[in-house]
């Protein structure tokens, strides 16, 4: 966690407030130091630009939720050696009330990344989400035919299509404005409904 000075504090609070507001293109950076009571030398001290400072705001939640969707994925190729593979649906379905719950623990930031980053690193933030998925994924499919424990093919066109739109419904949570509670009733639902597809697709042994 970083550690951050009142001055920093002040702008970064102001900083949110603006980007939430008006998105990141929209933001006034101007409007930022005027409102903090800071003169630009002072801004500039602590960031190059806005670019920056919404980076400040969004890169630790972001990475975070990055590396605990690459830890579930190591946690698909350990069912492997357990003869678990079977599992691997119920496992996708607890790791999604994790990562949900993480949004919910940090709901503002994530409203950022997906309603306020046009223009910024984070506009395709979802996007590589599912580029690591369809990778990994497809590692692990091969996997499991090599092992005689998979059934059924899916081309990639067809697999990136269908990751895409699930993470894009799942991330609707946070568009929308949905109660954590509701979110975690809405994406259950959504996993039953899309294992299903991929059951009728791929089957799993």
């Amino acid at each position: 966690m970083a550690e951050y000075t009142e001055t920093q504090r002040k702008i970064l609070k102001i900083g949110k407030r603006e980007f939430l507001a008006k998105g990141f293109k929209d933001a006034s950076l101007r409007g930022i130091v005027k409102e903090a009571g800071f003169t630009q030398g002072a801004f500039y001290g602590y960031y190059p630009d806005k670019a920056a400072l919404f980076d400040a705001l969004v890169s630790e939640v972001a990475d975070g939720l990055m590396e605990q969707f690459k830890m579930a994925q190591q946690a698909h190729f350990e069912l492997i050696p357990e003869d678990k593979t079977a599992q691997s649906r119920e496992l996708s379905t607890d790791y999604l009330n994790r990562f949900i719950n993480f949004i919910y623990d940090n709901f503002d930031t994530f409203k950022l990344l997906i309603c306020c980053s046009e223009g910024t690193k984070y506009s395709n933030y979802v996007h590589d989400l599912v580029e690591v998925e369809i990778a990994q994924t497809e590692i692990y499919y091969d996997r499991l035919r090599q092992l005689g424990k998979l059934d059924g093919t899916v081309s990639r066109e067809l697999h990136h299509m269908i990751t895409s739109a699930y993470f894009t419904a799942v991330f609707e949570t946070v568009a929308h404005d949905m109660t954590r509670e509701h979110a975690v009733q809405y994406v259950n639902e959504l996993a039953v409904f899309f294992n299903c597809g991929w059951d009728g697709l791929l089957r799993l042994k």
